[in-house]
């Protein structure tokens, strides 16, 4: 079953919001376009791994993907993560087009397109790694360490895999998305002794849960922008324009005319992606065009469940993208 299931990436949502809030004619556009291109396409590719993972019992299987866990001062992260009581098995998914020849010599990802030859880190070397750091934190969770077996997907299945022809890794740890229900079965009939009893089992679906630490990562320092040059206001979920005017309760779009009743959660949605996960009173006024405090503290109260400090001080938690666990205990 899925235990956390496959969501867009926090970056994404990240680069969407500051593609919205950034001019057209920006120096720094172009670059962000690439990455979110890049991202986007990631993210499809890890989308369309559900099909196959599908194929698999659900009642056998606890599935979670983008997990993230601390390994000391560093954290690692999983695309997929794949739980039995026999065995784990964690997926790196690569949604890389071309021909792809992995150099077992200099432990190298070479992918040629249209004649052209381009170098990537190697994803082998890079789930072996995951499974290091995962099973340090098993030990250090103190729970029973089963065999872990890593593997590299290629989620573009129109690319082409090569190997050295003495190569006797890679081809057993790299396969197409296609293959994962066969693969996951080899593993089923490999693995016959149980590593976890059904309580144990519970009990570590929990702690991988709770232990998921998201990244969000700073993305105005990420392209050297400062909050200055973003676009600021309510935006017209209509006609795309900029700012929105609150009159009578309601958000009135100067271009269109188009009225909204909750016009502002977009933009607090936004705040929280590219400025701060919190906001005062005295900022969201600026930051919405709004005049008055009062109107401002309830829209403010009605996004938001928590806040700190305590009159001027105030500041509301914006923690519209913080995962939540399933409900599966």
């Amino acid at each position: 079953m899925i235990v956390k299931s496959k969501t867009k990436p926090l970056l994404l949502h990240q680069l969407e919001a500051l593609l919205n809030r950034i001019p057209d004619n920006h120096s720094k556009r172009r670059y962000i376009e690439e990455d979110y291109a890049k991202q986007r396409a990631g993210y499809k590719g890890e989308k369309s791994l559900e099909y196959h993972l599908s194929y698999l019992p659900e009642k056998d299987y606890y599935i979670f993907h983008d997990l993230r866990l601390s390994a000391g001062k560093h954290y690692f992260q999983i695309d997929i993560l794949i739980l039995t009581p026999f065995f784990i098995s964690i997926l790196e998914v690569k949604n890389i087009s071309g021909s792809l020849y992995f150099n077992p010599v200099f432990t190298q990802l070479v992918r040629t397109i249209e004649d052209t030859e381009e170098g990537f880190p190697d994803p082998v070397k890079q789930v072996k790694r995951q499974a290091y750091h995962l099973k340090s934190w098993i030990e250090e969770q103190r729970f029973p360490v089963p065999p872990i077996e890593p593997l590299v997907v290629i989620g573009n299945e129109r690319s082409v895999i090569k190997f050295h022809p003495r190569d006797k890794i890679n081809p057993q740890l790299v396969i197409p998305s296609s293959e994962i229900p066969y693969k996951i079965n080899y593993f089923i009939n490999k693995y016959k002794t149980e590593a976890y009893s059904t309580r144990q089992l519970k009990k570590l679906i929990t702690k991988l849960e709770i232990s998921h630490t998201p990244l969000l990562t700073e993305i105005l320092q990420r392209y050297q922008i400062s909050p200055a040059e973003l676009k600021q206001g309510v935006q017209c979920q209509k006609c795309f324009s900029f700012p929105m005017i609150r009159m009578h309760g309601r958000w009135i779009c100067s271009a269109c005319k188009h009225l909204s009743k909750d016009g502002h959660i977009q933009s607090l949605q936004d705040y929280s992606l590219l400025i701060d996960q919190s906001i005062s009173n005295a900022q969201a006024k600026e930051y919405l065009g709004i005049e008055s405090r009062d109107t401002v503290k309830r829209l403010l109260q009605s996004v938001s469940g928590k806040k700190e400090g305590v009159r001027r001080g105030t500041k509301y938690a914006l923690d519209f993208f913080i995962d939540k666990p399933s409900s599966l205990h």
